[in-house]
């Protein structure tokens, strides 16, 4: 009875969006019209802009934005986080004041306090630390001016000098799958990642990291591989991470432990057989 009144009162003061079953909305969620919930959805304090849809059990916290994206299952993005025009994938944890534009982002990932993310690609069972910032955009160091009201129509500081935009201000990103980012890392636009890299906390990246790959410094350089090549290899073609979560359970104390030679031995025979 308490779940229908509950519907009820949902209904009427969210026209114009579809909730599912056994959702819990706080009455200061502000919720526009053309919105999609799933089943389960915890929502306190948050607002949700056109285009977005919740998938199943998600959980929003105070001050939580979100804009023309999709979030899958089982996802929690705390306070003061912002998504717009992006696309999350399911189990994924988002930390305090993260800000997400134009992202993709692959399950059983999460993103630590104040991660800023611009025009990134984030491949399935990613680590990414505190503060650090992906995608920051570009300026020309040919031209005269580094300004962008010379080259840009944007009118990023209110005026724009330029008819035409001549400078590519924006490269995406791309990040593999299985890479950790350390605290206070800034990876440069157009910069490719490669699977199971790691990037040392404080690294400024503003070259392609090979997968398997550990790099560190500023700005940031190859400090050794994770694994010998013929590993790297096995492992590049095995693609684990797309494995579905029997797989990965069944997969759990082979992965679990330092010796590469009997996961890739074990799951190598699975294909086999």
């Amino acid at each position: 009875m308490k779940s229908k009144l509950r519907d009820f009162v949902y209904a009427l003061r969210y026209r114009g969006t579809r909730r599912g079953k056994a959702c819990f909305i706080r009455r200061d969620t502000a919720i526009h019209r053309g919105v999609e919930i799933g089943d389960g959805a915890c929502l306190a304090g948050c607002t949700l802009y056109p285009g977005t849809r919740l998938g199943r059990n998600t959980r929003l916290a105070d001050g939580v934005r979100i804009g023309n994206s999709q979030i899958g299952n089982e996802c929690q993005i705390e306070t003061e986080s912002s998504i717009f025009d992006s696309a999350l994938e399911s189990y994924i944890g988002i930390q305090p004041r993260c800000t997400l534009d134009r992202v993709t982002l692959g399950s059983d990932s999460y993103l630590a306090r104040e991660v800023v993310l611009n025009d990134v690609h984030i491949g399935r069972f990613c680590s990414i630390g505190p503060r650090t910032s992906i995608g920051a955009g570009e300026h020309p160091t040919d031209l005269i001016s580094t300004s962008p009201v010379f080259y840009s129509t944007r009118k990023q500081c209110g005026i724009a000098f330029a008819p035409e935009t001549t400078f590519a201000e924006r490269r995406p990103v791309k990040i593999g799958h299985d890479v950790w980012i350390g605290a206070h890392v800034f990876i440069r636009d157009g910069v490719t990642i490669g699977n199971g890299a790691i990037v040392a906390a404080g690294a400024v990246v503003a070259k392609d990291v090979p997968a398997y790959t550990i790099v560190g410094g500023v700005p940031a350089k190859p400090i050794r591989e994770r694994f010998a090549a013929p590993v790297i290899d096995r492992l590049e073609r095995l693609a684990w991470w797309a494995w579905d979560a029997a797989k990965l359970a069944r997969a759990q104390s082979c992965i679990a432990q330092n010796n590469p030679a009997k996961f890739l031995d074990w799951a190598e025979s699975l294909r086999a057989a």
